[in-house]
C-alpha cells in the first residue's frame, strides 16, 4: 500500500517505521529540512522500552521530504491513504496551505489528533475527501529526529467521520479502510474499525482535559498526579466541570469515567504527557483544542467552567 504520513513526530515516526518495515511504500512529510536529510542519511529506528530488538529502516526504503512538496507529489502520484499526525496547532495554522490544492480530489485521510475541531475544519477545506478519525492509545516518544521509542503498545480505532447529506458508504470506501486495517495489523498494530469513533474522541478528550494540563503546569509524569489529595481534588474539579458540559450537550460518557482516568494515570505512570513535552520543548500546546474546546462548548450552553478557563490561561501563559 502507498501511504503518505504528514508529520514526523513520535507517532508519525512510529507509523512510518512499522509500515515501511512491513513492506508498504511510505512517504514521510516533515516540517524541517534537517530532519529530511537525517532520515535519508541515517534511516529511521524504532526502539522498544520492553527490551525488544530495535528495527532500523534504511533511508532508501522510504521517502522523506519537506511538506512544501506534498501536494505536487500527491497530484502526480496519488497514495492510497494520507495519515495526518501533526498536532492541532500545526493542522489548523500551517497545514491548510499544503492541503488546499487537493480540494477537488477524493482523497482518503485519517487524522490522529487530540481534542476536537479539526475534523470540521478539514470537512470544509476538502469537501470531496473521505475523512476518517483515529483514536489511539499507542505510546511513543521521539528520541531524536530519526529515532522513536515505542513506550507502550495500545490500540488504534478508526471510524468514518460524519457523512454528507444523502451520501452513503461506497463499497470502494469500505474496502479501502478494511484493507488499511489489515495493513496496520500486519505492521504490528492492534487496529479496529469503529462505528462510534466520535464517542471515543469525546472519551479521550475527557481524559486529556483532566491529565494533560495539570502535568504540564506541575511538570510531572502522569502517575505523580495521584501523589496527593490536593492534586486529586483539582483533577476531580476539572472532571466535574467537563461532565457538566457533556451533560448540557447530551454527550454520553462512561459511568466509570473517573475511575478510567485514575487507571490511565496508573498504567502510564512514568509517561510524559504530550502537553508537558510541548511545554518542556517550548512548543505551542494543544490546550486550545482540549480544555479550550470545553470552554467554548460551555459558553454555548451557559455552563460555568471557571477552572477550565483558568487552566487554559495558565498553560497559554507558560
Amino acid at each position: 500500500m502507498k501511504i503518505d504520513i504528514i508529520g514526523a513526530g513520535s507517532l508519525g515516526l512510529l507509523l512510518a517505521g512499522r509500515l515501511a518495515q512491513s513492506g508498504n511504500e511510505v512517504r514521510l512529510w516533515c516540517r524541517g529540512v534537517e530532519q529530511c536529510r537525517k532520515l535519508k542519511d541515517e534511516g529511521l529506528t524504532v526502539s522498544y522500552e520492553d527490551g525488544r530488538d530495535p528495527i532500523s529502516i534504511s533511508g532508501d526504503r522510504f521517502v522523506s521530504a519537506p511538506i512544501e512538496g506534498f501536494a505536487d507529489a500527491y497530484l502526480r502520484e496519488p497514495s492510497d491513504w494520507i495519515i495526518v499526525t501533526v498536532k492541532q496547532d500545526i493542522l489548523h495554522n500551517v497545514l491548510p496551505e499544503f492541503l488546499a490544492p487537493l480540494r477537488e480530489q477524493q482523497v482518503h485521510i485519517i487524522c490522529f489528533q487530540n481534542g476536537i475541531g479539526h475534523m470540521e475544519m478539514l470537512s470544509n477545506l476538502l469537501p470531496k475527501a473521505n475523512l476518517y478519525a483515529a483514536v489511539t492509545t499507542e505510546a511513543a516518544k521521539r528520541k531524536s529526529l530519526t529515532e522513536v521509542i515505542h513506550a507502550g503498545a495500545g490500540e488504534v480505532w478508526i471510524g468514518k467521520w460524519s457523512l454528507k447529506d444523502g451520501q452513503a458508504h461506497s463499497i470502494h470506501t469500505d474496502l479501502q479502510v478494511n484493507y488499511l486495517i489489515e495493513v496496520l495489523i500486519m505492521a504490528g498494530f492492534s487496529a479496529f474499525l469503529s462505528n462510534e469513533v466520535d464517542t471515543m474522541i469525546y472519551r479521550k478528550l475527557l481524559i486529556n482535559a483532566v491529565i494533560n494540563p495539570l502535568t504540564a503546569i506541575w511538570r510531572i509524569p502522569n502517575g505523580e498526579l495521584l501523589a496527593s489529595e490536593e492534586r486529586l481534588q483539582l483533577m476531580k474539579e476539572l472532571f466535574r466541570e467537563a461532565t457538566m458540559v457533556y451533560d448540557a450537550f447530551g454527550i454520553t460518557y462512561d459511568h466509570d469515567a473517573w475511575d478510567n482516568i485514575l487507571k490511565v494515570c496508573r498504567t502510564t505512570a512514568g509517561n510524559t504527557s504530550s502537553m508537558l513535552a510541548d511545554v518542556l520543548a517550548s512548543r505551542s500546546t494543544e490546550i486550545h483544542w482540549i480544555n479550550g474546546s470545553l470552554v467554548e462548548m460551555a459558553e454555548r450552553t451557559g455552563t460555568l467552567v471557571p477552572l477550565h478557563r483558568l487552566i487554559c490561561q495558565l498553560v497559554e501563559g507558560i
